[in-house]
């Protein structure tokens, strides 16, 4: 549920500050809220790292993370504290309380550094929206956040609505992967207060982009890229040719196949209901659901 898994991924053996390839202030490293905190990849991480964060903060949809974190992390340091954000989250929470969402349990203006690695590329856009105006409240005026997003540009589907800026990957599970309108983002960020402070195009084109917010300076300077820079790194179709991924990965082509299309031996199952619908379905099939309908029907004789 947090890639990636790998156990490397989970250390610091040099004792380094965890972006100090971004060259943040050691400044930012004292008192750190992680939003989407998960078993604590960054909270160990930051645990070895030296200098230490003098307070730090994560929370999580998923209740069990976080009683592990309770107690195998915040023994090592009492200064590390985990708590658990009870809002619904089709893939990672779907027992949590039905609401999208809640403000941060912490104060206003108390934080120097917000992570949310692989936090915003699973929430819907009026989630979005209110968690950004949260990031924008719990910094503190020289705080900065360290956000990761998927990326399209909102020209390329012409055939979506003005306030609609987000594509989903997934029927089942529309949070499992979301992508955003980069231009959206770029309002969005402006609106709660924020600006950006700098922006990293993925490895692989149409991976996760990583975004430095800072809160909004009258003479802030957004470091974003808009229009034909850097859209061969968007997801979908761009504005330039997609660029060569920084790595070994390489296409596949599927072999080609001649002759006539074979039809299988039975005809398909119908598809199953997923996600919202499987849900709506078993809770008619229970006693409440049936009460339900029978007062549905009798409310439309009743009209009739």
């Amino acid at each position: 549920m947090v890639g990636p898994t790998d156990p490397r991924a989970f250390d610091n053996p040099t004792a380094a500050p965890i972006y100090d390839r971004y060259r943040l202030p050691l400044e930012a490293y004292d008192a750190v809220f992680d939003f989407g905190c998960g078993c604590g990849r960054q909270a160990r991480q930051l645990l070895l790292q030296k200098p230490r964060p003098r307070r730090y903060v994560g929370i999580d949809t998923n209740r069990e993370m976080v009683e592990w974190c309770r107690a195998n992390l915040s023994p090592v340091d009492p200064g590390f504290q985990f708590h658990h954000h009870d809002v619904y989250s089709p893939s990672y929470a779907p027992g949590n309380t039905l609401r999208l969402a809640q403000p941060f349990p912490v104060e206003d203006r108390g934080f120097s550094l917000v992570l949310a690695h692989s936090v915003f590329t699973h929430l819907y856009q009026a989630q979005s929206e209110y968690y950004l105006h949260e990031v924008a409240r719990i910094l503190r005026p020289d705080g900065i956040a360290f956000t990761s997003w998927f990326f399209f540009d909102r020209r390329s589907f012409p055939f979506l609505p003005e306030d609609r800026a987000c594509l989903f990957t997934d029927e089942a599970s529309p949070s499992e992967a979301v992508i955003y309108d980069r231009g959206w983002l770029l309002e969005a960020v402006r609106r709660a207060g924020l600006s950006v402070w700098a922006s990293e195009h993925p490895g692989i084109p149409g991976h996760q982009w990583t975004v430095f917010l800072a809160p909004r300076a009258p003479d802030a300077v957004d470091r974003f890229p808009l229009g034909e820079e850097e859209s061969e790194w968007l997801c979908g179709a761009t504005a330039k040719p997609m660029a060569s991924p920084k790595g070994a990965l390489s296409a596949v082509q599927a072999p080609a196949r001649n002759g006539a299309i074979r039809r299988g031996p039975e005809w398909p199952e119908p598809p199953r209901l997923v996600g919202p619908m499987a849900e709506l379905e078993a809770l008619r099939k229970g006693p409440l659901g049936r009460i339900w309908i029978l007062a549905k029907a009798v409310g439309h004789w009743l009209r009739r």
